[in-house]
């Protein structure tokens, strides 16, 4: 016994050592991933701070934390049990961080803090630990705002679902309204069911609340899923609603009562409404059967005066190893992107090939808001012997009185105006992108008739751009766009995302630009065609000199 007595502050103080040498190990893995993702996280703070639509993130951290402490009695219930799958899934969390940082991806590198962190508790803790934190990992995905190119696909369908509910509901209540894309026409004005309209931003958060109720309301792991899934409708159709009751209120009211605080309160209101039948469906969910004991944190066992968990220090070697030579490879990657020199497109001519005389028309600011170019030319060009002698050309730095500007539009329509739009980025890393013209032009109201690829013989060689017929009411026009990246010209904006990684990755650029050439149809589409290439290939030469080099 006294042997025993001997012997036991030793073995204490040799346990508290370990205690304290895996704490400071933690410790340093914390750090390092700290270092390896600040610069990916600091600028999605600011996005939430600056992008209402993703506000929200500010609270799914705290959730997520919250979720953790609620599970603390299974993690302590059990010793760690390192698994070394652990090492493969944290390598592959690192890899996907590294493809995004060279392939200017901004939500794969973010992604991967999710797959680092799944990583490091199968690595250290191991499969049930895992299995336990897997729900407050997976939350984690509401705070990371989606990529461009997904969020253009999905808020369109949904400008035009909302613009065609809220016509359908004008309509029914008797109040004159026509509906061109997503362009509400009422008798005194015009509602845009623009971008911030579409209702993803309400969506989003009624989905990740929608998740939070459904994990404390239900549990029934099916009645979970059933319960966020309902919430996307729910949430589609309270925007409807909303933008229905904007046109109501612009009706009988003014303008005026469809903008500013009416606006944002009325938006406050149908979320609060939306999340009301969100708790309908709940309740009605959870009569729904007899449901069971909850198998997740409740029935877990409770560890009295429990010691702390004797984590192994070689696993937390390992995760910093990896973590450490990833910081190594960010940094050897990092060696700042390339901008490469141009000539400022303010400074392209007005005059093309003695041919076409053009006139600056420029983009509204909200336009310019959401596109977010470094910059671009939006301009009418006329063939020089049928302009008008009004419609000089005007330096790129003077802009007209926009009456002036439709005036000189007007007049030219019947002579056969040609619209050149060129929106240049020099860095596509921080998630600013292409809007496609598949997504724009039909928001405003322009019906795709005809879409198929062009090849058009430009200088000594020949290029293939998207050629698309759209149509609004009478009016109807031929478009030929494509992508000018590096010296590349690609039609599919897919594939102009596979260069932009290649092209991050092997020499450090995304920058690239959207050009787009329309042409009205006063005859025959063919005779717009023809216009068109003969326009493309008269300017295709400037368009190459103002566009960097591959």
């Amino acid at each position: 016994m006294k042997e025993a007595d001997h012997l036991t502050p030793p073995m204490r103080e040799h346990t508290g050592s370990n205690v304290m040498g895996a704490g400071s190990l933690l410790a340093g893995l914390v750090g390092l991933l700290a270092v390896l993702y600040y610069p990916i996280l600091y600028p999605m703070l600011v996005q939430w701070t600056d992008d209402p639509d993703y506000s929200h993130g500010f609270l799914i951290p705290f959730m997520a934390a919250y979720f953790v402490w609620e599970r603390r009695q299974h993690i302590l219930a059990e010793p760690p049990q390192p698994d070394r799958f652990g090492v493969p899934l944290l390598g592959i969390g690192l890899c996907i961080l590294l493809i995004g940082l060279v392939g200017a991806e901004l939500y794969m590198q973010r992604v991967s803090l999710l797959v680092v962190l799944a990583g490091g508790v199968l690595l250290i803790l191991g499969r049930e630990a895992l299995k336990v934190l897997a729900f407050p990992i997976g939350f984690l995905l509401f705070m990371i705002p989606l990529p461009a190119i997904v969020i253009n696909a999905i808020a369109f369908p949904l400008q035009l679902f909302a613009a065609k509910t809220a016509t359908y509901c004008l309509d029914t209540f008797g109040i004159p309204v026509l509906r061109e894309g997503n362009v509400i026409v009422l008798a005194s004005t015009r509602l845009e069911v623009a971008e911030a309209c579409s209702g993803i931003r309400s969506l989003q958060a009624l989905v990740a609340l929608g998740t939070v109720f459904a994990y404390f309301s239900q549990t029934l792991l099916w009645k979970r899923w059933v319960l966020v899934a309902l919430s996307i409708p729910i949430a589609i159709v309270a925007n409807a609603v909303r933008v229905s009751g904007t046109g109501i209120l612009a009706h009988y009211w003014g303008t005026e009562a469809a903008q500013g605080f009416y606006h944002t309160f009325e938006g406050w209101l149908i979320f609060l409404v939306a999340f009301a039948f969100l708790l309908l469906a709940g309740f009605i969910l959870s009569t729904v059967g007899r449901d069971q004991a909850r198998s997740g944190q409740h029935d877990a066992p409770t560890v009295l005066g429990a010691q702390p968990r004797s984590i192994q220090k070689k696993p937390i070697g390992i995760a910093m190893g990896l973590v450490g030579c990833a910081l190594l490879a960010v940094y050897s990657l990092s060696q700042g992107e390339l901008i490469p020199a141009k000539q400022s497109l303010q400074k392209f001519p007005l005059t093309i090939a003695d041919r076409w005389a053009g006139t600056e028309l420029g983009l509204e600011d909200d336009v310019l808001k959401v596109l977010r170019l470094s910059e671009y030319i939006m301009r009418v060009y006329v063939p020089i012997p049928l302009m008008a002698p009004e419609a000089r050309p005007v330096s790129s730095t003077e802009r007209m009185p926009g009456p002036v500007v439709r005036a000189i539009v007007d007049r030219s329509f019947s002579n056969g105006p040609v619209w050149l739009y060129v929106g240049y980025y020099e860095s596509q890393r921080t998630g600013a992108t292409y809007h496609s013209p598949k997504n724009c032009l039909p928001g405003a109201g322009w019906q795709f008739v005809e879409s198929t690829e062009m090849v058009v013989p430009v200088n000594d060689r020949s290029i293939t751009v998207n050629g698309v017929t759209i149509q609004k009411g009478l009016d109807k026009q031929v478009i030929v766009y494509w992508y000018h990246d590096r010296g590349r010209v690609i039609a599919s904006e897919y594939w102009a995302k596979a260069y932009l990684i290649w092209d991050a990755a092997t020499k450090h650029r995304s920058d690239g630009a959207l050009v787009r050439i329309s042409v009205p149809v006063t005859t025959t589409v063919e005779a717009a065609q023809a216009k068109a290439r003969m326009f493309l290939q008269d300017s295709w030469p400037l368009i190459v000199d103002f566009m960097p080099a591959a």
